[in-house]
């Protein structure tokens, strides 16, 4: 008789599930991030707590404003009073 091997014997991860456990998902990681590249949910059950893997979209950029762009939003009395105001609310 054929004696099961410990590799064989381990519980293995289906990847038809959504729902997997923090020893597998930490084992397969690079699969599931595939999986939900493609938009399919998975989540990663620790205990109690249900985690959600899921893919977000890049961030376009902020764009950097160029030099003076405030230039003309204040006029230089406006400037200076503010100024003022600053120094004085200062300990």
């Amino acid at each position: 008789m054929k004696r099961a091997t410990r590799a064989s014997r381990r519980r293995r991860a289906s990847f038809q599930s959504d729902v997997f456990t923090l020893s597998d998902a930490k084992t397969y990681l690079g699969r599931l991030t595939e999986k939900a590249g493609k938009g399919q949910p998975v989540y990663i059950v620790r205990g109690q707590d249900r985690f959600l893997l899921q893919h977000v979209p890049s961030i376009d950029p902020i764009p950097i404003r160029p030099r003076d762009y405030f230039a003309n939003c204040y006029s230089q009395a406006e400037i200076a009073e503010d100024n003022r105001l600053a120094k004085a609310a200062v300990i």
